[in-house]
């Protein structure tokens, strides 16, 4: 990628993380609700392990990110001070 313009600088690895964060949040509580909503009218048993795949796994991915993302920024500060 050609970084010429001005508006096409890479963006920083916690910008991103920050963003990954936010989509796999957004997707675990869209799996969240929908099993919430579908689960009742399945009436099963394996709900609950549906549940934990369709929205734990997001959520997990979404705190990594998130968790990766704050150390990055407190280190990145820390070595600038």
């Amino acid at each position: 990628m050609s970084t010429t313009q001005a508006y096409q600088y890479p963006k920083p690895l916690t910008v991103i993380l920050g963003k990954r964060a936010a989509l796999f949040l957004f997707i675990g509580v869209l799996g969240f609700l929908l099993v919430k909503v579908i689960g009742p009218i399945l009436q099963t048993g394996p709900e609950y392990v549906v549940e934990a795949i369709v929205s734990g796994i997001p959520l997990l991915i979404a705190a990594g990110c998130a968790v990766s993302a704050l150390a990055l920024a407190i280190v990145h500060r820390m070595r600038r001070s």
